[in-house]
């Protein structure tokens, strides 16, 4: 059986600065899944690898056994949206902006959005708590309500695959967890495939189904949160000492920091 989307000995970068180093991997249709590494690992060129913003080096990458690059502009934001870190939107209300997730549906010469263009933007604006902001300005929102309307832009794409750069960074724990708490519930709901960038790892561990874990252009390891996410490959990634364990409501992985202070004081000991 094809897998939904893979990615076989795939290399895109800077030639002469950062190249991602023949990866390769594979998701299932309905799967959360998520790439985590530190700073230089090769997360986000990974991301601009798979989103065409970086030409491909070698390999290929295929969504449902169709090569992407062989996708035309419209196919391919009909089966793949793209939520990133940063929402620029202009001064345009929240609806306005939403509907933008249309385009890709636009017949020739058609200028305006359909009743069904429509009916789809309010029912992702509903399902994202967005519609009570429609008439808003997407410059006054704040940062959560910015992440939630590009998700709703993005999901009235209607795409099997939405891939999302760190849409946590920089929100606070409320934010965080009802942001991911939909994205895993779209999943449920809709049958839909998600990968996304995440550099906090204990919201790896609770809502990723599998993780891909990035080092230096590579893939060190992938798997579920259990496999991935254990105190010697993270020390060895991130070159930092963690403790891990288990979280004994949702029995996904934690993991803990320990400071410096702390670690010479055990020494001492």
């Amino acid at each position: 059986m094809e897998a939904f989307f893979k990615i076989a000995g795939f290399s895109c970068g800077y030639p002469g600065r950062f190249v991602l180093d023949r990866v390769s991997f594979e998701v299932p249709k309905g799967v959360f899944a998520g790439i985590i590494g530190p700073n230089g690992s090769g997360k986000t060129t990974l991301f601009r690898g798979i989103t065409g913003e970086l030409p491909t080096l070698s390999g290929n990458i295929q969504l449902e056994g169709q090569d992407l690059r062989q996708m035309q502009l419209r196919e391919k934001a009909r089966n793949l949206a793209v939520v990133t870190q940063q929402i620029e939107a202009g001064n345009v209300t929240v609806e306005e902006y939403v509907l933008m997730g249309r385009l890709p549906y636009r017949k020739t010469f058609q200028f305006f959005e359909t009743e069904n263009d429509h009916a789809i933007a309010r029912k992702y604006m509903e399902l994202t708590d967005t519609w009570r902001l429609r008439d808003k300005s997407m410059n006054a929102l704040s940062g959560g309500e910015q992440q939630l309307a590009g998700i709703a832009r993005a999901l009235t794409q209607e795409p099997q695959l939405l891939l999302l750069d760190e849409p946590t960074s920089h929100l606070d724990i409320t934010n965080q967890v009802q942001i991911l708490n939909l994205i895993q519930r779209l999943g449920e709901e809709l049958g839909l495939t998600v990968i996304m960038i995440v550099h906090d790892l204990n919201l790896a561990g609770e809502y990723c189904d599998s993780l891909i874990m990035m080092q230096n252009g590579k893939i060190r390891k992938k798997g579920t949160p259990h496999e991935v996410l254990n105190f010697i490959d993270i020390e060895a990634v991130y070159d930092t000492v963690v403790v891990t364990r288990i979280n004994p409501i949702s029995q996904k992985p934690v993991v803990f920091l320990i400071s410096e202070k702390t670690l010479k004081e055990q020494k001492k000991e």
